[in-house]
């Protein structure tokens, strides 16, 4: 009985939230959480894009013209941007209040916005670059009439 009664008590200690708890009043996430989630998936979806990136610098370093180079330093540039961003990000612990960690979050949405807009900008152009002069022994695609 007494097992029961310890298990039963830490079930309802787990269930208690407090008010630095990640959830609002209704159970869903607090408008803080929301947005550092909202981050994180805006962060993990550009991760996902850098073996892209990294692809096409391959691709284009392979080019041995000079061409290449102002598409090869735009993809650094994303890259490195991405890089600068994850090293400056620090989450508000615990303690913060509420509106601090919402006003962090959506603050920090804006540098990823930048951030995404780099990627986007140089991963568009490095592709539009090697459609235009595919690699040696590549032909390009023609478009079907």
């Amino acid at each position: 009985m007494k097992t029961f009664c310890k298990i039963s008590l830490l079930a309802t200690l787990a269930a208690c939230t407090s008010p630095n708890k990640p959830v609002s009043e209704n159970g869903g996430p607090s408008p803080a959480s929301a947005a550092e989630i909202a981050l994180m998936s805006k962060h993990d979806s550009l991760m996902a894009q850098t073996d892209q990136l990294m692809s096409l610098k391959g691709k284009l370093s392979g080019y041995h013209t000079e061409a290449a180079a102002p598409y090869i330093h735009g993809l650094q540039a994303a890259d490195a941007a991405m890089m600068g961003w994850m090293h400056q990000y620090k989450a508000p612990d615990s303690t913060a209040t509420a509106e601090a960690r919402l006003a962090y979050f959506q603050q920090q949405q804006e540098k990823l916005k930048a951030v995404q807009g780099r990627f986007r900008s140089s991963l568009d152009s490095a592709n539009r670059f090697m459609k235009q002069y595919p690699p040696a022994g590549e032909v390009a695609p023609t478009s079907s009439k």
